[in-house]
């Protein structure tokens, strides 16, 4: 597979508060700073409508998919989103087994996505009622406590949790060993449901499975028939 991307910058037309990124080729861990330059240009320009169009990609690896979630709740944050258009079948299938489509929106075309904004031609930036801005260590903590995008924190337990490994690894692992097509909320729910502490939220288990290299259901299959 050859390591190579163009990103393309669209701005303005009817809806001019969205900005519409065209990728082709490849993201992966060679390329995936690439997109992320553009992202972080778009957000110092406070530009937080962003519509990825993906129809030209071929594949995006793990550190591809991290660059649209590490940026997710500072956008959201800022009253704008990002979606993504045009999946081909090969990367739609990666994206809904990371479960990655219970976090962001993914469209037949840009069109669609773009419409999907609403239009509100006054607010070029997408954003009427703009929050304090995020810095990068607060994302970072959000990503490492598992915070989802949009909720209040975790405890200092649940936290602690996820950050240092522990009861949530272990039952989390068990359950992969016991069915390798288990889902993060799958596990998610059924350790709410047999555990004192509180429970896990997705994102928890998510920063569980990345740190075990479990997130793909492939990977997942192979850990249980390792230890079967």
């Amino acid at each position: 597979m050859t390591d190579n991307i163009s990103i393309s910058l669209s701005e303005g037309g009817h809806h001019r508060e969205v900005s519409e990124v065209r990728v082709d080729g490849v993201i992966d861990t060679l390329t995936a700073s690439e997109l992320e330059q553009v992202i972080d240009s778009l957000l110092r320009r406070d530009r937080f409508r962003i519509v990825v169009d993906l129809a030209g990609v071929d594949y995006i690896s793990s550190a591809g998919w991290g660059i649209f979630i590490s940026h997710i709740k500072d956008v959201r944050d800022n009253g704008g989103d990002v979606k993504l258009a045009g999946m081909i079948p090969d990367v739609r299938e990666i994206f809904e087994l990371l479960e990655f489509d219970k976090i962001l929106k993914a469209y037949p075309s840009v069109d669609d996505a773009v419409r999907d904004f609403g239009s509100s031609p006054d607010n070029p930036g997408g954003s009427k009622e703009k929050k304090s801005p995020v810095t990068r260590v607060d994302l970072i903590e959000n990503l490492s406590s598992g915070r989802a995008p949009g909720t209040r924190g975790v405890s200092e337990s649940s936290r602690e949790l996820v950050s240092g490994g522990g009861d949530l690894d272990l039952f989390a692992l068990r359950m992969i060993k016991n069915d390798p097509f288990v889902t993060i909320s799958e596990i998610a729910e059924e350790y709410g449901e047999n555990s004192n502490n509180g429970g896990a939220g997705w994102w928890q288990v998510m920063t569980v499975l990345w740190r075990h290299r479990l997130l793909r259901r492939r990977s997942r299959f192979r850990y249980a028939w390792s230890r079967a």
